[in-house]
């Protein structure tokens, strides 16, 4: 199960009570894929749990007619598609008008400035075209939105909640995504991921723990380089061996992270010899020490 599903199989398990909550929820599934006209509403998913969470959405505010059908698409592989339909006879048009209303009443900033809808529309959106990379591969968190509009829409929302967000196109739709891990992080947290955001949180904690450590043995075997060319004169270590200056231990990466720091121990690990340029070319070198 991809980092996404996990994520969404989470926030699937809120019950959400709050009429407001439903319908900004709704909103933000909506807007970003369902087909809206003045006669219907009409959408469609692959994703089980999400159908049956829209449906049940539904069933609570609305009094109108509600299909929910299963279907089994054969384009592009073997699909099973649900599809729900809101229609209205004509003694319910005034409540279909009034369920739109309220619903689009959400693309006023003023209307969501409270955190519960605003959470709702974020979660809508990500139920509908979100996705998020697990943070041991990086920092992503996209939105591929059916339309600009809605787009533009989800990108002025984090904009105006100060997170550092982009929108483009990509492959005919509009991609909002964000790269930064806290940004990221406050996302999953506001929406209801508790459990994936502790889990993010230190797989990130982790990775800048394990990148620091590397940055600072660079640094380390840097300066030693640095030393070592300034105490023989020569323009780099290569020219340090040539001259018979310098002893070169070869380690596995595996073994170098094992070993203590210091030329005793590594000499009587692995011992050592001189080598030659011709040797020094044909193999990258981890470690090297002036003779005593």
């Amino acid at each position: 199960m991809s980092y996404s599903s996990v994520l969404k199989e989470e926030l699937f398990n809120i019950e959400i009570t709050e009429i407001d909550e439903i319908y900004a929820e709704l909103f933000g599934v909506f807007i970003s894929k369902a087909y809206i006209t003045e006669q219907e509403v009409y959408f469609s998913t692959e994703n089980t749990s999400l159908a049956k969470r829209v449906y049940s959405h539904l069933k609570k505010i609305l009094k109108l007619n509600i299909q929910i059908r299963y279907l089994t698409s054969k384009k592009l592989g073997i699909h099973n598609v649900y599809e729900i339909v809101i229609q209205y006879r004509k003694s319910e048009k005034e409540e279909f008008t009034n369920f739109l209303k309220k619903l689009f009443s959400h693309k006023n900033f003023e209307v969501v400035k409270s955190e519960e809808k605003i959470k709702g529309i974020i979660r809508g959106f990500f139920f509908s075209c979100g996705y998020v990379r697990a943070p041991i591969k990086g920092y992503a968190l996209d939105f591929f939105v059916d339309t600009e509009d809605a787009a533009t829409f989800l990108y002025y929302l984090f904009k105006e909640m100060g997170k550092r967000v982009f929108q483009t196109d990509k492959k005919s739709k509009s991609l909002v995504y964000m790269r930064n891990s806290e940004d990221i992080m406050d996302i999953i947290y506001m929406i209801g991921g508790l459990n994936t955001f502790f889990d993010f949180e230190e797989t990130t904690i982790n990775k800048e723990i394990r990148n620091k450590i590397n940055r600072n043995k660079n640094w380390e075997i840097a300066n030693e380089t640095k030393k070592i060319s300034i105490l023989y004169g020569a323009n780099s270590i290569e020219g340090a061996v040539g001259e018979g200056k310098m002893k070169v231990f070869f380690l596995d990466a595996d073994i170098l992270d094992k070993l203590p720091v210091g030329r005793v121990p590594i000499e009587s690990v692995l011992g050592s010899r001189i080598y030659t340029l011709e040797e020094i070319r044909a193999i990258n070198f981890h470690f090297c020490f002036p003779f005593e």
